[in-house]
């Protein structure tokens, strides 16, 4: 439209609500039983918000058997731990019920016979594709409905007007998880744009308005190329944001302590920004878990306790199992000495400590005693320390993107940065925090590009990973007996 004058319009309010100290954010990647909803379109490589069990069981479905759903491993031991239930988390799931099914000759694969009560039958699957299930001459949603048992293990069936008979006989077709791949896992963008597998991190923070600080993937991390797709995934994303990895190394053929460091260094598991762990471990009820998650469970909630700042290492905290496991579910026993060995060389672990069972270790991939490295990166709540403060900057101060930047506006990222650490530095939970504007740091040319640095530097607060007291004998006691003083 031609204009010539000089106008305005009354617009919606805009007000500038300030950003929210940065959160801590699970983010993982796996298979979902999705395959027990009608509707399952928007459930595949999409960034999906779980904030209860409850929640998780309505939008994407929860089964037991987690070797096939990998995320229900993360569900469960957020959401139904004994120590703290912790949330929310985002779940990507790769399992595509339309292309990850049983193939067969026939155009369906199961037959079943289902015994009627009350026009009330069970299909004995946690397999079978929901919306696949079908009757000869009925119509699903008009003369029957299907949906799980809340435990995910069978298909409730039911008679809507009595036309069923005491039995029927039911055709579907059941997903296969086996067949999902490491591939898919890892995943990326096609040609037209479509994000998948870790790829689909890159969507977290436009989707949900939530910056992902760790990654975690049960089952998939202990392979070697999946936790390198992680590592670099969890770097700058979206240009912007840092993220921690839980990973795991494999207890399969690494069945030994002495296995499991070899294989941390041969495969690669030795990134300053991720704590690989080794075994797994089982709680009460027999259920086994990867101690990645565990790990971020316990991340999570010990960050929640410091008002969401990840400065203590989840090390010597409690998690709700019983004991350690191979692979295939031995039990593997070692006492804190040998714990000490597996952390020696940078492998996250657990150990019975005070009484309970406690995670152990709170080096990075990086570390090995005696290594000469970056201090930095000794142990994951350095390194955590300085991704929260580099994703806080961001995240505060985006909204002064475009904006004049003079020396008033200079100022106020000073004063309210400084400030921001001088409050971290009261709580103990930094040791040092100073911001700076220099002119080193931003020459003329840059600055006429409007490129602006401002130079953060900070000591973080190291754990007390050993306290020890030398105690001595003396005899200066026995004075005592003399009736004379000590």
């Amino acid at each position: 439209m031609y204009k010539h004058g000089a106008f305005a319009e009354i617009m919606a309010t805009k007000d500038f609500i300030p950003s929210k100290d940065v959160g801590t954010l699970p983010v993982y990647f796996g298979t979902l039983p999705i395959h027990q909803k009608m509707n399952y379109e928007g459930l595949v490589n999409k960034p999906i918000l779980i904030s209860s069990f409850k929640e998780a069981q309505t939008k994407v479905g929860y089964s037991d058997h987690w070797e096939d759903f990998t995320l229900c491993e993360a569900i469960y031991a957020h959401f139904k731990n004994n120590i703290k239930p912790i949330g929310p988390i985002i779940l990507i799931n790769v399992l595509d019920p339309k292309v990850h099914l049983l193939k067969a000759r026939s155009a369906t694969v199961k037959t079943e016979t289902v015994t009627l009560t009350n026009g009330i039958g069970f299909i004995p699957t946690y397999k079978g594709i929901l919306k696949t299930v079908a009757i000869d001459s009925k119509v699903l949603g008009e003369d029957f409905k299907v949906e799980y048992t809340p435990d995910g293990e069978r298909i409730q069936l039911t008679d809507l007007k009595n036309g069923l008979g005491a039995s029927v006989e039911v055709t579907f077709n059941e997903v296969a998880p086996a067949t999902v791949t490491q591939a898919e896992v890892i995943g990326g963008t096609s040609s037209e744009g479509h994000k998948t597998g870790i790829s689909v991190l890159d969507l977290v923070y436009q989707n949900h308005n939530m910056i992902p600080t760790l990654l975690c993937s049960p089952k998939w991390s202990k392979v070697p190329a999946v936790d390198t797709a992680l590592k670099a995934a969890s770097q700058k994303i979206n240009g912007h944001w840092y993220a921690f990895v839980n990973s795991d190394i494999e207890s399969s053929t690494s069945n030994t302590i002495d296995k499991a460091k070899t294989a941390k260094g041969e495969t690669g598991y030795t990134s300053s920004y991720e704590a690989p762990c080794w075994p797994k471990a089982k709680n009460g009820e027999g259920k086994v878990f990867h101690l990645s998650t565990l790990a971020t469970v316990t991340m999570q909630w010990v960050d929640y306790e410091n008002d969401n700042v990840p400065h203590e290492t989840p090390s010597n905290k409690p998690i709700d199992i019983i004991g350690l496991v191979l692979e295939d579910g031995t039990t593997i026993e070692y006492d804190q000495i040998q714990a000490n060995e597996l952390n020696s060389k940078g492998i996250r672990t657990a150990t019975y400590w005070g009484g309970r069972w406690v995670l152990w270790g709170g080096h990075t991939g990086e570390y090995e005693y005696g290594k000469d490295m970056d201090k930095r990166n000794i142990f994951d709540c350095s390194v955590r320390m300085l991704q929260y403060i580099a994703n806080t900057f961001q995240s505060r101060y985006g909204i002064f993107i475009d904006k004049p930047m003079n020396r008033a506006k200079v100022d106020t990222i000073l004063n309210d940065m400084q400030e921001w650490l001088d409050a971290l530095m009261a709580q103990g939970k930094i040791l040092h925090g100073l911001v700076g504007f220099e002119e080193t740091s931003n020459s003329t040319s840059d600055m006429i590009e409007g490129d602006f640095v401002f130079d953060v530097e900070t000591t973080t607060t190291p754990p007390g990973k050993s306290l020890t007291a030398k105690i001595c004998y003396t005899s200066k006691g026995l004075n005592v007996l003399l009736g004379g003083e000590q």
